[in-house]
């Protein structure tokens, strides 16, 4: 080291000759005591302007308003340093997005002396973020229209198919019939043609049904995009509604229904709600177990923010390995009854566009339990 310059010094010119960062002390208080070149560049202050001066002047009027300088003075202190991206403030009240870091002080003791700082200016790197970040929210929105239009084509395409499709599918399966009587009248129906022509009649009717299903999902998509009308419901008078159509107890004479209504009243599409109760109960007793008597047990409950719906069974259950596909279109995880497997799709999909969400827990075997989370504000 060169014996005309103490360390001290060295330091002090190797700290002013950083030009592109503001770099300045202060004491315990957060008080200006020493200040370099590149602070008076980047803040507009000369040394003898600011020192002695709190450095929260160095902060917007909103961030001085707030405490922000002396929560970022007890913070340092406290971790060990403070970092953060944020506004700063120039002498003629300009502002920049800077880098800052503070960091206390420690004499050879231990004692907190003060602290310093190191402020960048990064106005430019923001700058571009920002517009990169336009852009992309540009790009976004633009392939979110995209989406949308596409979405809306498909939806007038499943409607129109599944509405074209009605006339031909009715005008085969009415020539299927009648080619049956007349082979019947003439006494030409052999067993073995007999059975080929009710498969007919068979796939016939699974199409059709797969054609309705279609049309509900477009129909749905449409009660999205236009919104139902919320309405105060009784929730027992939808179930028995529901019991009603079902032709209870006729059809229902093997299962016991035992009901528990804590919450009567909810606030959401009486149309759409029947829709998911009856999807539910329907195939709690179209699943049931053939080795014990049926039991459904449906219940309504307060748990904030929620009014939760539950309809649990004893039936055969599902795998634990279909649960991640149980709410899949389409898909079906019992051959033993008739369905299209689109039912439990539309449930999930009626409760999570209202706000809601759909959560089950099903044994093979043992039974299961559906509960519906309907947002009490709805």
């Amino acid at each position: 080291m060169d014996p005309h310059y103490s360390e001290e010094s060295i330091n002090s010119f190797f700290i002013n000759q950083i030009k592109d960062y503001a770099i300045f002390a202060t004491d315990t208080k957060g008080i200006i005591t020493a200040w370099n070149i590149g602070a008076e560049r980047l803040k507009g202050y000369t040394e003898k302007e600011i020192v002695g001066q709190f450095y929260g002047i160095l902060h917007p009027y909103e961030y001085q308003q707030a405490g922000v300088p002396e929560q970022e003075l007890d913070i340092a202190l406290e971790k060990g340093s403070y970092d953060v991206e944020a506004w700063r403030k120039r002498k003629d009240d300009s502002l920049f997005w800077a880098t800052v870091t503070l960091t206390p002080i420690f004499s050879a003791d231990g004692q907190h002396v003060g602290y310093t700082k190191i402020t960048g200016d990064i106005s430019k790197q923001k700058e571009l973020q920002d517009k990169l970040a336009e852009r992309q929210q540009g790009a976004l929105e633009h392939k979110n229209k995209e989406l949308q239009k596409i979405n809306h084509d498909l939806d007038n395409f499943v409607y129109t198919a599944s509405h074209d499709l009605r006339s031909p599918i009715a005008n085969i399966e009415a020539l299927t019939k009648l080619l049956k009587e007349e082979l019947t009248e003439s006494d030409c129906l052999s067993t073995e043609t007999d059975e080929i022509l009710q498969r007919v009649l068979t796939s016939i009717s699974r199409f059709k049904s797969t054609i309705e299903d279609l049309t509900v999902v477009s129909r749905l998509q449409n009660d999205v995009s236009e919104g139902l009308t919320d309405e105060i419901i009784n929730i027992k008078e939808v179930y028995e509604d529901i019991i009603a159509d079902l032709g209870y107890p006729t059809e229902l004479n093997v299962c016991f229904i035992q009901t528990d209504f804590k919450v009567y009243q909810l606030r959401f599409s009486k149309k759409n709600l029947r829709s998911i109760l009856y999807n539910l109960i329907s195939n709690a007793i179209k699943f049931q177990s053939p080795e014990r008597d049926c039991i459904i047990k449906i219940h309504t409950q307060l748990e904030e923010p929620y009014v939760v719906l539950s309809v649990e069974d004893n039936g055969v259950g599902i795998d634990e390995l279909h649960h991640e596909h149980l709410f899949t279109m389409f898909k079906r995880f019992h051959e033993h009854v008739e369905g299209t497997g689109i039912g439990l799709f539309m449930v999930k999909r009626i409760v999570e566009n209202a706000g809601g969400k759909i959560e089950v827990e099903s044994k093979k075997g043992i039974g299961t339990e559906f509960k519906i989370y309907f947002k009490e504000d709805m």
